[in-house]
């Protein structure tokens, strides 16, 4: 035991104090059985975890019947939301993990409490999980109990937050969910591109859909390429000059920009031609502002884009062949 004594000089008081190290008791120690002692406790006294959280919970039954399981304790939040309490005096294991999820289900519960002593890692990572992707109006919590001595005959039940819900993770679960979304919606729309490309042209007969907003095909000459690009409001279509010395990328767009004239011509209507200085490749690239991804019409789109990839291979297959005579021989 150590005494702390605290001198104020301007008073002249002196206060005395004991100070003690935190004493834990096993929870056993306190709560036999899950069902028959701590649930009991717990829904008799449920304003000790009620201080805890936001919101108010309000015991309607314990030991639910979910189908052929048992929720530990039912509840109600302000608004009437469910709410479940699934407990355990030992370690968290996979199997409450389980029924949480089936109670979670069954009664439609806006709000899952798990208690245990010693939540383990990887249960701590589905909860922080599940506040990633549920909808906002879901709220996942994990918390440890211990119990504290107060003195010899008094102890006290500590619960400390472990997982919880944060307006943070909500809008972080809420990006993921519109990225994976726009992920999708991306692979749909090259599957249909490349259906009308491959009725057409073998140039991207080897090339799969990704999630990328790009697909690229080769055109014969390494680090010289087709790329299509997709973006939220326009598509373009690209030849990419990307060797790796930066002095023949270069080399290779004055040649091409030579017969700018005589290509664009050819090809029907203006083109963006990038030679960008500072960076190591060049571009060559026509927009197509008629098909994006958030379009309604992606038939009119995609036909836009394979029609024009068919006229753009057209007018640049002749030279790129010519690249490599021509340039670096």
């Amino acid at each position: 035991m150590i005494k702390l004594v605290i001198v104020i000089l301007r008073g002249r008081k002196t206060t005395s104090c004991d100070i003690k190290k935190l004493e834990f008791i096993n929870v056993r120690d306190i709560w036999k059985s899950e069902p028959r002692h701590f649930t009991k406790w717990l829904a008799e006294n449920i304003d000790f975890l009620n201080d805890k959280l936001d919101i108010t919970l309000n015991v309607i039954e314990t030991e639910k019947q979910i189908g052929s399981f048992n929720v530990d304790i039912y509840c109600e939040d302000e608004q009437g939301n469910s709410a479940i309490i699934e407990n355990q005096l030992e370690k968290t294991d996979h199997t409450h993990l389980g029924q949480i999820l089936t109670y979670t289900v069954g009664t439609a519960a806006k709000t899952v409490i798990w208690i245990s002593p010693e939540p383990r890692v990887e249960h701590i990572e589905v909860f922080e999980w599940l506040n990633e992707v549920t909808p906002v109006d879901s709220s996942w919590f994990l918390y440890k109990i211990e119990v504290l001595k107060v003195n010899d005959t008094t102890v006290s039940p500590l619960f400390t937050k472990v997982v919880g819900p944060s307006q943070e993770v909500k809008n972080l679960g809420s990006e993921k969910k519109r990225i994976a979304e726009r992920h999708q919606k991306r692979r749909k729309f090259w599957e249909a591109l490349l259906e009308k490309l491959n009725e057409k042209t073998n140039i991207y007969s080897n090339v799969n859909p990704t999630d990328d907003n790009w697909l690229n095909a080769g055109t014969g000459v390494g680090g010289v390429y087709y790329s299509i690009i997709v973006r939220k409001e326009s598509s373009s279509i690209q030849l990419v000059i990307d060797k790796s010395n930066i002095e023949l990328n270069k080399k290779i767009f004055e040649y091409l920009f030579e017969f700018r004239e005589e290509i664009e011509k050819e090809f029907g209507e203006k083109i963006i031609w990038r030679k960008m200085e500072q960076k190591k490749s060049s571009r060559i690239q026509v927009d197509i502002n008629d098909c994006s991804l958030d379009t309604e019409t992606w038939e009119n789109g995609l036909d836009q884009i394979t029609n024009k990839f068919i006229i753009w291979d057209n007018v640049f297959s002749p030279f790129i062949k010519k690249i490599s005579t021509q340039i670096w021989e």
